[in-house]
């Protein structure tokens, strides 16, 4: 049934004549309540249902007269059928991202596991994969509930908020990575003291979590407002079902991230630039400084890690953009889906299958089982330090007399 809330003046362009019907088939609405807005599109609401409003543009019905049983006429609307697409692909999805997040958290594990890892760059990496995990797993769970139909619009409200937050978070720490390694080559090093290492983890989680918060409090605000529902601001999570949508996903999720992905390659590209000059400056010093020298060499191993990180990360949102942009082309979906399983694992790949870490683990399972050799090395490597040190004093000694 037609609800009617305020008048309108029409212009002559505002409705044309149709002959026939505009597609095959169509559908007569007249058991929910339905509303054409001023910008020509046609509500229909459907209170039961997630979404609990269809919007249809105006190529995609027609309005009518129509002669019920009573005799009375009644205007009603013809719409073109579109049945709703398979939601087959959600069991595939979710799988997927699933198996991601195993790869994701099996890498959490080792970098919280061993001590060497968890300096300033390892406890942002964990931060970073953390956040990406939560984002992750929930929107696998929102997808597994809608396949079963066993979710509310009120839990698949919560839930936009909650992977909106982490997906965002996500990506202010690959941003933090992406600074910290230019703030690294731009000379301004805290040498390794723990304190400075900590306060700027401190500053970097307070911009990481506290820009997320806001956007998601602010995305909340909007759609709990009483903006009109063609307001270009309204996030409509309400009316369009599970998760962002159309144009308010491009504002809200695609206009952060891609402001987010300019910057990270700003960064890259001054970080590259600045470990050519001192890849040209070590040639001229010819071993000199050896331990500036290996600390440059470690930071740009860090940086080479960084921007696989990034590629992969990048590739996958690609894919994300492409596919919300083409709906109907299944491949695109199918890939963007095998792809989701590659990205936890090549994440795993990339920051825990090296020689160096794996020597690490040995090293730390060695030492919790109480292995004699562990402590011998150790002992060793010990007696090694003091036996040096105190030749030294007897040197000084020496010279002194």
């Amino acid at each position: 049934m037609v609800r009617f809330l305020k008048t309108v003046d029409l212009k002559k362009d505002s409705l044309d004549v149709i002959f026939g019907k505009p597609c095959q088939p169509m559908f007569f609405e007249d058991e929910n309540e339905w509303f054409i807005q001023e910008d020509g599109n046609l509500y229909v609401e459907i209170p039961s249902s997630i979404p609990n409003v269809l919007i249809y543009g105006p190529d995609k019905y027609c309005i009518d007269t129509f002669v019920s049983d009573d005799d009375k006429p009644h205007l009603n609307a013809l719409i073109c059928f579109a049945p709703k697409p398979e939601q087959n692909n959600y069991g595939l999805s979710s799988s997927c991202m699933l198996i991601s997040c195993f790869f994701i958290l099996l890498t959490v594990a080792v970098y919280a596991w061993l001590p060497e890892l968890r300096n300033l760059h390892g406890m942002v990496l964990m931060a970073y994969l953390l956040s990406f995990f939560v984002g992750f797993l929930f929107l696998a769970t929102m997808q597994i509930l809608i396949l079963k139909k066993e979710i509310t619009q009120d839990l698949c409200t919560v839930l936009t908020f909650i992977i909106y937050f982490s997906l965002l978070a996500a990506f202010f720490w690959l941003n933090v990575m992406c600074y910290d390694i230019w703030w690294t080559f731009s000379g301004k090093r805290a040498h390794g003291r723990s304190g400075s290492q900590h306060k700027r983890f401190i500053y970097y989680a307070v911009y990481a979590f506290g820009v997320p918060t806001a956007l998601t409090v602010l995305l909340a605000a909007l759609e709990f407002s009483e903006l009109p529902i063609q307001h270009p601001l309204l996030p409509k999570l309400r009316l369009q079902g599970c998760f962002l949508y159309g144009n308010s996903k491009l504002l809200y999720l695609y206009g952060p991230i891609v402001i987010l992905c300019v910057a990270n390659m700003t960064f890259f590209g001054l970080t590259a630039f600045k470990i050519w000059k001192i890849k040209n400056e070590t040639k001229m010093l010819r071993g000199k400084e050896s331990s500036t020298h290996d600390q440059d060499r470690k930071e740009t191993q860090r940086f080479t890690l960084y921007v696989k990180l990034f590629t992969v990360m990048g590739i996958n949102w690609i894919l994300e953009v492409v596919s919300s942009f083409y709906p109907d082309a299944d491949f695109f979906w199918q890939f963007s889906d095998a792809y989701n399983v590659l990205v936890g694992l090549i994440i795993f790949v990339i920051f825990v299958c090296k020689k160096k870490t794996w020597q690490m683990i040995k090293k730390r399972y060695r030492q919790l089982k109480g292995d004699p050799l562990s402590r011998t090395q150790t002992t060793t490597s010990t007696s090694t330090r003091v036996h040096s040190t105190s030749r030294d004093e007897v040197q000084l000694n020496s010279i002194k007399k």
